[in-house]
């Protein structure tokens, strides 16, 4: 029984057996008869790209994340950025090699086995349905900041109602449900849709990078957090310090929470970054998804790097870090330094790019949803298109609705933690694939995931004694790194396989993927003990899940007599 178990867990694809699923070759790429619509051109790549990650990381989460790491949330904006460009090269490799809807999941499938992908299928629903209805949580308080910017009156309701320990948010369903309703329509349709919306919304953040610059006091940036006041009867003066009670640092300088903060503001704002990869969803809609992919993802990333990092700058030279607004931290620095003119324009174009950004979010979860049915994973409905515009409908209806329901009754900052420890777990399955596919032992081919697994349990320790180097020996941390650095050395003597001059290939293999793995399981191991203990309980649900349906009812079940589909990626013997 056990053994029948562990073999079901094991059983993957072939990079053969994907393609030919969806009618693709090694060397072109056609639209299979009833699968998605291929209708998508790069630049449709980049606007859903760019959509789908410049939105909440500007005009929500910069409030957050600066109150986690202070001036310094920019040092926090590089360090997610470059995380995410180690795993962007792997993602892009991947998504040229193997062009097809499932991002993670399917590239997982076909390295790692099939518990593995569905392990990352179920977390990327955090990345995608709940970057949704996080996102939806900040487009309902810049829609009512919005009416009352130019004199509406709106009620508090439509936002929130508080409920004993959480708040309840109506508009945030709306918005889910009427996102919901545009991807019902098509691909294409929304495509368009997405570009017109992006392009007001680059025009917008440059906006705010210009007229907020000629606003910022370089003071600012390195200001104490203590404040006096001084009482106008009494003429007694107190301090106050205004720093949250997690900034561990001296609370003064550019780094006033420490290295701590600013790794704690690197997971915040880590599923701002959220969009560079979701484009490896749309690879069955795509003309030409082997140059077109790989454009998208890297273009994205860059793209939306620069702007965050030039926004952090402004807004914190704006106005103190402690007095940043934590939901809708631009328009009320522009109301604060008195551009209220300006804080209207901002909180427009906040609810048009949270729109689009809801939207493109929700457009990647289907497409998840689409291939683990496909390969009998999930629910058979969640597989099936519409006729008229071949998207997935039951998948679609379902990723709304529940993102509706998830943003109507959490907040953002349960929502921000859920996703970026998801989104983490994704990404070093992805570097870890690459080195699975790139690297190999000539005569013991299990010795590469053993060194892996050898890699990333000494990468979790490290972290942990980084994290808590106040109380860790010197000499542990020293022998842990050491430790750390002999996996990769084993790694990088092992011969190569030489890449595919036909598709795109990450450089530096295999330390640009470790160095991803590296940061990635180093974020993770910042978060917070609540976050740890809400991923179990979600991994124990996707659990179940799996076992009393998925193993049973997998394709590769149907078709175990057939030795190609568990052929593993070499043939070579242990």
């Amino acid at each position: 029984m056990l053994d029948h178990v562990w073999s079901a867990m094991r059983r993957r694809k072939t990079i053969e057996n994907v393609l030919a699923e969806t009618g693709i070759d090694e060397h072109e790429t056609k639209e299979q008869a009833g699968g998605l619509k291929r209708c998508l051109t790069r630049w449709d790549v980049v606007a859903y790209g760019v959509s789908s990650t410049v939105g909440a990381g500007i005009f929500v989460i910069t409030g957050p994340g600066a109150k986690a790491a202070g001036p310094a949330v920019v040092l926090s904006f590089i360090i997610a950025s470059f995380c995410c460009l180690c795993s962007a090269f792997c993602y892009a490799e991947f998504a040229a090699r193997v062009p097809v809807s499932g991002s993670a999941y399917t590239f997982t499938y076909v390295c790692m086995g099939e518990f593995a992908a569905w392990f990352v299928g179920w977390n990327l629903t955090l990345e995608y349905a709940i970057s949704a209805a996080a996102v939806a949580r900040g487009w309902s308080q810049n829609f009512v900041l919005f009416w009352r910017q130019i004199g509406v009156t709106c009620p508090d309701w439509l936002n929130s109602i508080d409920i004993n320990i959480t708040s309840v948010s109506p508009l945030s369903l709306v918005i889910c449900l009427a996102c919901t309703a545009a991807l019902l329509v098509g691909a294409k349709e929304s495509a368009f849709l997405n570009k017109c919306i992006t392009a007001l919304n680059i025009v917008c953040i440059s906006f705010i990078i210009i007229l907020g610059s000629t606003y910022v006091h370089t003071d600012y940036w390195t200001d104490s957090t203590v404040v006096s006041f001084t009482n106008t009867t009494t003429n007694v003066t107190t301090s106050t310090d205004l720093a949250p009670s997690e900034c561990s640092g001296d609370h003064k300088g550019f780094v006033p929470c420490g290295f701590n903060g600013i790794l704690l503001g690197a997971v915040k704002i880590f599923f701002s970054y959220i969009g560079f990869d979701s484009v490896t969803t749309l690879s069955e809609e795509v003309r030409n998804p082997r140059k077109d992919i790989p454009f998208g993802v890297i273009v994205t990333l860059t793209i939306a790097a620069v702007l965050y990092i030039a926004t952090a700058l402004v807004i914190t030279g704006m106005r103190p870090w402690v007095l940043l607004d934590q939901d809708t931290p631009l328009a009320t620095a522009f109301n604060d330094v008195g551009v209220s003119w300006a804080g209207s324009v901002i909180a427009a174009c906040t609810v048009t790019a949270l729109s689009v950004t809801t939207l493109c979010s929700l457009f990647g979860q289907p497409r998840i949803f689409y291939r683990m049915a496909k390969d009998g994973l999930l629910f058979a409905p969640f597989g099936r298109l519409t006729q008229r515009s071949q998207v997935p409908m039951w998948g679609t209806l379902f990723s709304g609705v529940c993102a509706g329901l998830i943003a109507f009754f959490l907040d953002i900052n349960i929502l921000a933690d859920m996703i970026s420890m998801g989104t983490l777990l994704a990404f070093s399955t992805v570097c870890a694939g690459i080195v699975l596919l790139r690297v190999e032992h000539p005569t013991h081919p299990s010795r590469v995931p053993t060194a892996l697994i050898a890699f990333v349990v000494l990468v979790a320790a490290l972290s942990f004694a980084l994290r808590f180097v106040d109380t860790t020996p010197l000499a542990v941390i020293i022998i842990l790194a050491v430790l750390t650095v002999a996996p990769v050395f084993y790694l990088w003597r092992l011969p190569g396989r030489l890449p595919d001059a036909a598709v795109y290939s990450a450089p530096m293999v295999p330390f640009l993927p470790l160095l991803g793995i590296f940061f990635n399981v180093y974020l993770i191991c910042s978060n917070t003990a609540l976050s740890f203990y809400r991923l179990i309980v979600w991994t124990v649900i996707g659990c179940s899940l799996y076992f009393f349906y998925g193993m049973r009812h997998s394709r590769l079940a149907a078709y175990s007599i057939n030795a190609a589909m568990y052929t593993p990626l070499r043939s070579s013997p242990d």
